[in-house]
């Protein structure tokens, strides 16, 4: 009980998860109380055996203050009940794996829980396992590997397992062959380094974004026949004889469209996974663009003050996140009728954000990487960071961040320190962290 003459505040604790429910009758507590005192009062009243975790959201924002400061920030009367919402605290990742590589990693994507798929600096692609295999080591580009993206098809044959987009200018499909991981077909027509490459939901067209400015669209379906034979110009040729003569058997796939208006290199592409018809874009340019793939239409376009150098899409909560060279993150709804505007701003790094990936089952849940060496993971109920992920070998510690995946409970990052990093968080958090679309 508060002691006589400390300042006092009623509140009323709400649960939505059922296990940690309490009486909602209002309870006298000191002001001075913040989210650790808080979490003692609801064990105690849940009679828990060991600690139980807390955060506590008011009007729908954690709270990181003490109640006297929250009361005082927001103006509000201490003699009003305040309504604080509790939820069981997110367990931070813990490191799992790290898998050396002979260069730079540029991209990273899960196929599947126990699969991923990493492009590098070396034009090499490899397939590994949970257990540390490198199943596949994959050479077909001509250059740096600059983007991967998995259909999660795997196993399937004839069916495009993930495509990989490169500095030679051609994004290529890769899937099982007589038994083999091979290049299905190989799409020519940027005249510039292909920097994203994202696939829709119904997995069956993709898009690249490229330093010639230009996002070309395209069927994810294996041509029965090349579509386009010719190279483009300026495009690398095969590097050695034997490259040259497999890459002349690999199908040709011709873009459905071009979509022209970013100014200079397109750093980031992503689809709106509930409607299918938009695609977001980020670039050089200090922009993040809506398009209309099937007309090729500008429907929005959004300046930031910085660089933009990746884009995601949540279906969850339905907005657009995106990471910039200003060492920040932010947010947008392209439902609000001034989509232009930043919903949020997040900063917390000390270096340019690289890679922004949302949680799969969450609609608050995103993570951050970064050329400050570290993956940050963010409730985006709150504007500081839940956790920050620092490098353990000595060999990535200091090292730029380039890429990020998440994929259910496995959150993958590599970069300048030429480790695949693997991350797991535990189940809990699979149901902590979820949330209804908003």
């Amino acid at each position: 009980m508060p002691s006589t003459g400390e300042a006092q505040v009623q509140i009323r604790l709400v649960a939505k998860q059922p296990e940690h429910a309490v009486p909602d009758a209002p309870i006298v507590v000191p002001q001075q109380l913040q989210r650790y005192g808080l979490s003692e009062i609801v064990n105690h009243l849940l009679g828990t055996e060991t600690p139980v975790p807390f955060d506590f959201l008011v009007d729908g924002q954690f709270l990181r203050e003490s109640i006297a400061s929250y009361l005082k920030t927001k103006n509000l009367s201490a003699e009003n009940i305040l309504t604080l919402e509790y939820v069981e605290s997110m367990l931070p990742p813990t490191e799992i794996a790290s898998y050396s590589h002979d260069d730079w990693i540029s991209s990273v994507a899960a196929s599947s829980a126990s699969r991923f798929v990493v492009g590098s600096y070396d034009s090499v692609i490899r397939v590994w396992n949970a257990q540390g295999e490198c199943e596949n080591e994959l050479r077909a580009h001509q250059s740096a590997v600059k983007s991967v993206t998995a259909t999660r098809d795997s196993g399937r044959k004839g069916k495009i397992e993930f495509i990989s987009g490169s500095q030679d200018q051609t994004a290529i499909a890769w899937g099982l062959k007589e038994k083999e991981l091979r290049p299905l077909y190989i799409a020519r027509g940027h005249t510039g380094s292909i920097e994203a490459v994202a696939i829709n939901p119904s997995k069956t067209h993709f898009v690249t974004g490229s330093t010639d400015a230009t996002i070309r669209f395209w069927s994810l379906a294996v041509p029965k026949q090349s579509e386009a034979d010719q190279i483009a110009s300026g495009e690398a040729e095969p590097s050695s004889k034997k490259q040259k003569k497999a890459n002349v058997n690999i199908k040709t796939k011709a873009a459905i469209g071009t979509l022209s208006g970013h100014v200079g290199p397109v750093t980031g592409v992503c689809f709106n996974g509930d409607q299918e018809s938009q695609i977001f874009s980020g670039g050089w340019d200090h922009s993040m663009r809506t398009w209309d793939v099937a007309s090729g239409v500008n429907l929005t376009t959004s300046l930031c003050d910085k660089v933009v150098l990746d884009v995601a899409y949540s279906t969850q909560s339905r907005l657009v996140a995106t990471g910039h060279a200003d060492r920040a993150l932010r947010l947008w709804d392209p439902r609000s009728q001034d989509s232009t505007v930043v919903k949020l701003r997040l900063s917390s790094h000390r270096g340019f954000v690289t890679g922004v990936a949302w949680a799969p089952s969450s609609a608050y849940m995103l993570a951050s990487a970064s050329h400050d060496s570290t993956v940050k993971v963010w409730d985006i109920r709150s504007r500081t960071p839940l956790y920050t992920v620092h490098a353990t070998n000595d060999e990535d510690k200091g090292k730029k961040l380039l890429a990020l995946d998440w994929h259910k409970s496995r959150l993958l990052a590599g970069g300048e320190g030429k480790s695949l990093r693997i991350h797991a968080f535990s189940d809990h958090n699979e149901s902590t962290a979820s949330g209804p679309n908003e």
